[in-house]
């Protein structure tokens, strides 16, 4: 693992210029939450440019007819309670068969990269993102999903998979409440999972009007596996961990501007479209619809 000042890809960008739709399972919220910068994506590189949008019909590619794994409700234990943090304030199993109450899906078609609010569900006890050639819209995009209740500080605990293929990258990360503060006020990216084999990630803090960054690149893992990775947010520090181990922590002196203090933060979860840059292309070998599946996510409040 190697320490970088370089952020992997397009987490939660898409053109600032586009309004990024937000909506909630049964209700249209406003243009909040996320939206990128204008020249530069969410994880501070220059954003993944899109391949030709893929026209339905169009034979720019031919996809593998390779299934997903089953997506089935895991055995894993349940998660103890990490010592120090108490219970978590919120507990989502996906147990049902809609997106429950205080979240929201993108929908920006258009954006950079494009998401489409359909390309999210829920079943078998799992969240369900896809990426694919959509049918509504005519073209290749992702998707991506919000918890919509902000906070400042604390503990974020997601279990999750993403099904090979390039084309596609998957990310669960914190993104600043209000978007026009990024990235001023800070990001904190749990997870980039941008390799096409999903076979490593990346970790990365931002901070500061000139989003200084600090993290690591190309941590092994393999993601077509579960794994539940976890971040504490806290004054004084910023620590990760992989499958309850901790693997790298931010101090204020690891970062010019300190640490992000200012702005309370939302959970984010994506599977992005992207061509280029940190994203391998789609090719013959992508299955025609790439899934990520988040078996829960836990919430603690700062002790």
């Amino acid at each position: 693992m190697g320490l970088v000042l370089l952020c992997a890809t397009a987490a939660c960008g898409s053109d600032a210029r586009d309004e990024l739709a937000l909506t909630t399972p049964s209700t249209s919220v406003p243009t909040i939450g996320i939206a990128p910068a204008p020249a530069v994506s969410g994880s501070g590189v220059p954003s993944v440019s899109a391949s030709p949008q893929q026209k339905l019909g169009a034979a720019a590619y031919t996809t593998s007819t390779t299934a997903p794994k089953a997506a089935t409700a895991t055995t894993a234990a349940k998660p103890a309670n990490p010592a120090g943090w108490g219970s978590p304030v919120m507990v989502q199993d996906f147990n049902g068969s809609s997106l429950p109450a205080q979240w929201g899906t993108y929908d920006s078609p258009n954006g950079t990269p494009p998401r489409s609010g359909d390309m999210v569900s829920v079943s078998n006890g799992m969240l369900h993102i896809a990426g694919g050639v959509n049918s509504r819209v005519g073209k290749d995009v992702g998707g991506g999903v919000m918890y919509l209740k902000a906070q400042k500080y604390g503990r974020w605990e997601v279990r999750f998979r993403a099904q090979a293929g390039a084309g596609y990258g998957a990310f669960v990360l914190l993104w600043p409440q209000n978007n026009e503060d990024w990235p001023t006020v800070g990001e904190i990216d749990l997870a980039e999972v941008v390799a096409s084999d999903r076979s490593t990630f990346g970790t990365f803090l931002h901070h500061g009007s000139a989003n200084h960054q600090v993290g690591l690149d190309a941590t092994k893992a393999d993601f077509t596996e579960f794994h539940t990775v976890a971040v504490e947010w806290l004054p004084t520090r910023v620590t990760y961990y992989l499958d309850g181990k901790k693997f790298f922590n931010v101090t204020p002196s690891q970062i010019e501007t300190g640490l992000p203090t200012e702005s309370a933060m939302n959970l984010a979860m994506q599977l992005d479209q992207g061509c280029g840059g940190y994203i391998a292309c789609r090719n013959g070998s992508t299955p025609s619809r790439v899934v990520m599946d988040v078996d829960w996510v836990r919430v603690y409040q700062a002790p």
